[in-house]
């Protein structure tokens, strides 16, 4: 078994797949990725909301700086960037998660206008898969709101299964929501 150290040293950026790069969040995207935070119909299920600013962005991309996997507890945010154009398409968050060795949390966001092209889950396999063999992960899961359907498509189309046993209902922006818990082994 490698220890955190091996591991992180053997991961390396970007991540290609046909369409799409993958790497950690550069000031370079700040200004697309604050613009695609501050869409309400995209902040709806996430955890911050439309008036997520340029200084929290700047903050978060460079609290992020040199990392390429999360300490445990901590998350990563990932860009998906288009091959080509270099366009910033969404991003993949990866959480390290502290009570459970080898298991990571996984979350994406994808820009309007790229959503159903199928990027997120190009970019979910390829990042899935690159854990697994880099850094050993033996367990990913989710957590979508129970009403965000294509988070959850997409989650099923990537081989997760819920766990109904471990789902709850929570106040979130002054609503009631189901959270499921989706689990790939």
């Amino acid at each position: 078994m490698l220890s955190w150290c091996e591991y992180t040293s053997t991961v390396t950026y970007p991540l290609f797949t046909e369409r799409l790069s993958i790497e950690p969040l550069g000031l370079s995207d700040l200004e697309a990725f604050v613009n695609y935070r501050q869409n309400p119909e995209i902040a709806r299920y996430q955890s911050w909301d439309a008036s997520y600013s340029i200084a929290q962005g700047r903050e978060l991309i460079e609290s992020q700086a040199g990392l390429v996997l999360p300490e445990s507890g901590q998350w990563l945010q990932l860009a998906i960037h288009d091959r080509k154009s270099g366009t910033l398409i969404g991003d993949l968050a990866i959480h390290s998660l502290e009570n459970e060795l080898n298991c990571f949390e996984i979350g994406f966001t994808v820009a309007n206008q790229f959503q159903r092209r199928g990027f997120a889950k190009e970019a979910a396999e390829k990042v899935l898969e690159y854990l697994v063999i880099t850094a050993g992960v033996k367990k990913f899961i989710a957590t979508p709101d129970s009403r965000n359907e294509a988070s959850i498509g997409l989650l099923i189309s990537l081989g997760f299964e819920q766990r109904q046993e471990n789902t709850w209902t929570e106040e979130f922006k002054g609503e009631t929501v189901t959270v499921l818990f989706f689990e790939k082994v």
